[in-house]
């Protein structure tokens, strides 16, 4: 009877666990931290949006339960070279390089809770170079 309470009690628990993880960070801890991997990417909000020239949009990422910020590329078509991905709030600064190739694409996180601002260095298929650039509400 004991074994069939603790799997009923065990299945209950995974029905009602959300689907993102606890965070692994906090704070400034959480600068320059991947979102998905330290659990900050589940519950999230756009704050901003920017057009990318070639295709895609650059989204400025906010997570409530860590308090940080990121960009985040959606359906980028492509470019002649690397995303060049930067977040600040205040004084601190991150920077991220990711590879230019289709598909979806997103930097590390910085500690924001207030202003923050994004910004997306590209250059397109044409050889043209771009920017795209973010920024809270809270700015």
């Amino acid at each position: 009877m004991k074994s069939t309470a603790l799997i009923a009690a065990a299945a209950l628990t995974l029905l009602v666990a959300p689907d993102a993880r606890a965070a692994s960070c906090s704070g400034r801890g959480c600068n320059d931290k991947d979102p998905v991997a330290a659990g900050c990417g589940g519950s999230t909000t756009v704050a901003d949006t920017a057009p990318m020239y070639t295709g895609g949009t650059a989204e400025l990422r906010w997570s409530p339960g860590c308090k940080t910020n990121w960009v985040r590329i959606s359906n980028y078509s492509g470019g002649d070279s690397a995303l060049r991905i930067t977040v600040w709030s205040g004084s601190d600064h991150v920077g991220f390089v990711a590879p230019g190739t289709p598909g979806n694409h997103w930097g590390n996180m910085v500690y924001a809770p207030g202003c923050a601002r994004g910004e997306v260095l590209y250059v397109d298929s044409g050889g043209v170079h771009r920017t795209a650039r973010l920024a809270s509400s809270a700015c």
